[in-house]
């Protein structure tokens, strides 16, 4: 694949995330004010796709290779393995009232690294774990969190003209198949990465492990996702 066409690739992604969120309509009833947990996986079928998550159209049976309900220890979770350059994400939208709800927590657990990924590279950009925060429906600005192979905690990426600010919070493979626990404050991270407010609510989130780019496996577990304030 030469670069011209990874970069088309790439932001073609970028945009089909940003869609996923057209086919949404349901919101779900928050019962705590203060902390709310948009998805922690315990009402599904294990072994299944998440029924509350959305992807592209067509794109659901690929999904659904990548992308399981599992459960350890009594605790739901999403595996999910790329193996086959799929390259698929998964979205949920939800009213999220930013101003109310500023932070975003959740845990996820790398499996496996795609091998010499490198987020920073359009012949490179796979990542093992990856959370999205999408402003705005198709071309809107994304925020991408992610568990990188090779670029350092702490580094962030601009891709897209701009309208995608990655960061990296966990990298390389010492904590491998280690839980590892986040909470990002999403309006100072917005305002911090492109320069201005946010000054209207996320449409909701996205996860994305791939491994397509590099054409090398890539496995990351997903957990409770909580919205809370400051």
């Amino acid at each position: 694949m030469d670069q011209q066409t990874s970069r088309r690739s790439h932001h073609n992604s970028l945009r089909t995330v940003l869609i996923f969120f057209l086919l949404l309509c349901t919101s779900p009833a928050w019962a705590n004010p203060g902390k709310n947990v948009v998805e922690d996986f315990e009402s599904y079928k294990v072994g299944k796709l998440p029924s509350s998550w959305r992807t592209w159209p067509f794109q659901r049976n690929k999904a659904a290779r990548v992308y399981t309900v599992t459960k350890e220890k009594g605790n739901a979770f999403v595996h999910a393995v790329d193996e086959w350059d799929i390259s698929t994400a998964l979205s949920l939208n939800f009213h999220w009232d930013i101003d109310r709800y500023p932070r975003l927590s959740w845990r996820w657990r790398a499996k496996t690294l795609p091998k010499d990924a490198k987020e920073s590279d359009d012949l490179k950009n796979d990542s093992a774990c990856g959370v999205y925060i999408i402003i705005g429906k198709f071309e809107g600005h994304a925020i991408k969190y992610v568990w990188s192979t090779t670029l350092p905690s702490g580094k962030t990426v601009t891709r897209k003209e701009g309208k995608l600010k990655i960061s990296v919070l966990d990298s390389g493979k010492s904590d491998v198949g280690t839980w590892q626990e986040h909470a990002v404050d999403v309006k100072k991270d917005y305002e911090k990465l492109f320069g201005e407010p946010l000054k209207k609510n996320p449409a909701g989130i996205a996860i994305l492990t791939d491994g397509n780019a590099t054409h090398s496996p890539a496995a990351c577990d997903y957990d409770d996702f909580v919205i809370s304030g400051r």
